[in-house]
C-alpha cells in the first residue's frame, strides 16, 4: 500500500511592523518554535541544505535578483543605507553616485565618513574569508570626491503650509528637519546652545571631525530653507503650539531633559492586568504562592516601588521593575527606592520601552527593548520604532500594573503627551552613536509627516541605476586597503592619529572585494516541518541573515523533543539488549538439546 504523503505545514503569519515605510512581515511555525522573516532571506538555502532531517523546504526564483535591506551590513547599517550598491559604485569610480546613495538616508555622508562606528564592518560576511570592507573608508573617499550631482535629482514636495518646530540641532533634529523640509514642511530648529551640531559639534573633537567638515553639511540642509535658532531654550511646547506651530519634535538629546524623555506606556496601563492600588490594599491576603516565584511591577512611582517591595517582602524569589520612567506618576521617594532595591528588586533601565507579551491569550511576560523614535497621531494613538538588537524577554507569573491610562504630568513639561508632539533620539534610547541618532530623525520626519496629513513616504531615488549584476562567484583573494594614519597634535601636547582618505586607486580596489550579498534568489514559499524537526539549531546558525531564527516555543518543543528522543532510546536499548542476547540465548538452547540427546 503507498504511503500517504504528510501535508507541508505551513507558516502562520505571526507580525507585520513598518520599517522606512515597508511592511517587514514575519511568519512562525504552529507553535512558535521557529520566525521566518521573508525580507531578510536570501533564498540561499543553507538552512535546508544542513538541515539532517530535510525538516525545510522553499520555493525560490532560481535566477538572483537585486533586493534591498537583505545584506548583513546593510541590516546591521542603523540609518539603512544601502552599502552594497554605494560601495560597486566606487568600485566603478563613480564616487558621486555612491554619495547620492548615502543621501538617499542621511544627510551628513561626510560626517558618518568620519565618525561612524561602523556596525557595518562587523556583520561583514567577507571576514569569513579573510578581512571585512572597509566600508567607514570607502564611504569617506565618497563624499570627500562628491561633485554635488545628487542635488540634480533631489525633489522637493510643493509647500504644505505646515510648521513643524524642532527642539535640539543635534543629529537627530538636523536630520528629520532636512526630510520634512523635502516634503513640503516648514521646519525650525530651536537650539539652546551657541553653535548648532548637538554632540557632533560639541562632543567629538576637531582632529576626529573637523568643524569645517560639519559646518558645510549643516550648511547644505540650512540652505534647502531650515531656520535654525541658536541660544533659545524652549521651556514649553504649549507655547510653540500657540506661536502657530503645527507639530513639535522633542530631540534635546541626553543632555537636553535629566535622564531623557518620559516614555509612555499606554498598552500596560488598557491592559487587564493587576492593579497596583488593589494588590497593595488587599497584600494581607496575598502570599506568595498566589503570586508565584517572578513577579514584574509595571511603573515608576511610589506605588511601583510599593507594591515591589510588598512582593519582595512576601518572599518571590525573582521581581522585576519596569517602565521606571513613564508619563505619569507620583514621584517616589528616595527611601522607597532604597527599601525596594535593598530588598532585591531588579530595576530595569529607565530607558526601555514595555510591551506585553502574550502566548494563547495568555500574558506570559513582557518584552523590553529601546525605541529610536514615537509620538501619537490624531487618533492618539501611540506609534514608534524599535531599535534592532535591543529586545529581551523577561518572563512572569504575576504581573502588576501602576500606571494610570489618563495619567500625564504637567502642560509645561516638556513630554510627549497629547497629538503632535513627538520624540526621538538620545533623549528616549539613551546615548547612542551619530549615525544612530541620524536613523532616528528620519523615522520620526515620517511619523511626523503623517500626522501632518502625508503619506510618511521618505523613499527618494537620488542615484544612477546600476548596470547588470551578476552575483559572484568565488571571493578573489585581496588584502584589505590599509588606511594611512597622520600624527596630529592636540592643544595640550599630545599626538594622537587619525585616518587619512583612501586614495582613488586604493578605494576602488577595496570596493572590489565586496560579495554583492544584495543579490538574493526570491523566495515564494517556506515551511518547516516541526513533526520532524530534531531541534539542532543547525538551521538557525546556517543563516547569516537571521532570517531564521528561534521562537518563543523553541526552548519548551526542544525540551520535549530530547525527552521523547530519550525515552525512544531507552525503548531501543531495551529491544538492542534483547536482540545481542537472543543468538546467545539460541545457542544455549541448542547446546542443551544436544546435551539432553546425549544423555539419552
Amino acid at each position: 500500500m503507498a504511503k500517504t504523503k504528510k501535508p507541508v505545514e505551513k507558516l502562520e503569519p505571526a507580525e507585520e511592523t513598518k520599517k522606512d515605510g515597508k511592511v517587514v512581515s514575519t511568519k512562525r511555525t504552529k507553535g512558535s518554535e521557529f520566525f521566518w522573516t521573508q525580507s531578510r532571506c536570501t533564498g540561499c538555502n543553507r538552512c535546508a541544505s544542513v538541515c539532517p532531517v530535510d525538516a525545510i523546504k522553499l520555493e525560490r526564483d532560481k535566477m538572483p535578483t537585486k533586493r534591498v535591506g537583505t545584506s548583513p551590513c546593510t541590516r546591521a547599517c542603523p540609518a539603512g543605507l544601502d552599502i552594497p550598491r554605494y560601495v560597486r559604485f566606487v568600485a566603478d569610480g563613480n564616487a558621486p553616485a555612491a554619495t547620492a546613495v548615502m543621501r538617499e538616508k542621511i544627510p551628513f555622508p561626510s560626517v558618518c565618513g568620519y565618525v561612524c562606528f561602523h556596525p557595518c564592518e562587523l556583520e561583514c560576511q567577507r571576514q569569513k574569508f579573510d578581512e571585512p570592507i572597509a566600508i567607514r573608508a570607502l564611504k569617506r573617499y565618497a563624499a570627500e570626491n562628491d561633485d554635488g550631482s545628487w542635488k540634480n535629482n533631489l525633489k522637493i514636495a510643493p509647500p504644505t503650509g505646515k510648521k513643524v518646530a524642532i527642539i535640539g540641532s543635534g543629529p537627530a533634529g538636523l536630520t528629520s528637519a532636512y526630510f520634512l523640509t523635502l516634503l513640503g514642511h516648514e521646519a525650525t530648529i530651536f537650539e539652546s546652545m551657541e553653535y548648532a551640531g548637538g554632540k557632533m559639534f560639541y562632543s567629538i573633537p576637531e582632529h576626529q571631525l573637523p568643524k569645517e567638515i560639519l559646518n558645510k553639511e549643516i550648511k547644505t540642509i540650512t540652505d534647502l530653507g531650515v531656520t535654525i535658532h541658536t541660544s533659545c531654550q524652549v521651556q514649553s511646547v504649549q507655547t510653540l503650539f500657540k506661536q502657530g506651530y503645527d507639530s513639535v519634535l522633542l530631540s534635546t538629546g541626553v543632555l537636553g531633559v535629566d535622564e531623557g524623555l518620559l516614555l509612555p506606556c499606554d498598552e500596560t496601563a488598557k491592559s487587564d492586568l493587576i492593579k497596583g492600588n488593589d494588590f497593595l490594599k488587599g497584600i494581607k491576603s496575598t502570599t506568595k504562592e498566589t503570586l508565584g516565584d517572578k513577579v514584574i511591577v509595571i511603573g515608576g512611582g511610589s506605588e511601583a516601588y510599593n507594591s515591589a517591595f510588598a512582593a519582595k517582602n512576601l518572599g518571590v524569589s525573582e521581581v522585576n521593575l519596569v517602565c521606571s520612567r513613564h508619563t505619569g506618576s507620583k514621584e517616589a521617594s528616595p527611601e522607597e527606592v532604597d527599601r525596594a532595591i535593598d530588598a532585591g528588586v531588579t530595576v530595569q533601565p529607565s530607558l526601555d520601552f514595555v510591551k506585553l507579551v502574550k502566548l494563547n491569550d495568555k500574558i506570559e511576560g513582557v518584552e523590553l527593548f529601546r525605541i529610536r523614535s514615537y509620538g501619537y497621531d490624531k487618533e492618539n494613538k501611540l506609534h514608534y520604532e524599535i531599535i534592532n538588537d535591543t529586545r529581551r524577554l523577561i518572563s512572569a507569573d504575576t504581573i502588576i500594573t501602576t500606571v494610570a491610562q489618563n495619567d500625564k504630568p504637567g502642560s509645561d513639561y516638556l513630554s510627549v503627551v497629547q497629538p503632535g508632539v513627538f520624540a526621538a533620539g538620545d533623549g528616549i534610547s539613551g546615548a547612542r552613536s551619530v549615525i544612530e541618532a541620524m536613523a532616528a530623525g528620519r523615522s520620526v520626519a515620517g511619523l511626523i509627516d503623517k500626522y501632518l496629513g502625508g503619506e510618511g513616504n521618505l523613499d527618494e531615488t537620488l542615484a544612477p541605476p546600476e548596470k547588470t549584476i551578476k552575483p559572484l562567484g568565488e571571493p578573489k583573494g585581496q588584502n584589505r586597503s590599509q588606511v594611512e594614519l597622520n600624527l596630529v597634535k592636540q592643544a595640550g601636547g599630545d599626538k594622537v592619529e587619525i585616518e587619512k582618505t583612501l586614495s582613488p586607486n586604493a578605494a576602488k580596489k577595496e570596493a572590489q572585494r565586496c560579495l554583492r550579498c544584495d543579490i538574493v534568489h526570491q523566495v515564494h514559499d517556506y515551511s518547516l516541518d516541526t513533526s520532524s524537526c530534531t531541534y539542532c539549531g543547525r538551521c538557525v546558525d546556517a543563516c547569516y541573515w537571521d532570517a531564521i531564527t528561534n521562537g518563543y516555543g523553541y526552548e519548551a518543543a526542544a525540551k520535549k523533543r530530547k525527552a521523547e528522543a530519550a525515552a525512544l532510546e531507552e525503548k531501543n536499548s531495551v529491544y538492542n539488549y534483547a536482540i545481542r542476547i537472543l543468538p546467545i540465548a539460541i545457542g544455549l538452547m541448542i547446546l542443551a538439546a544436544a546435551i539432553a540427546k546425549l544423555s539419552t
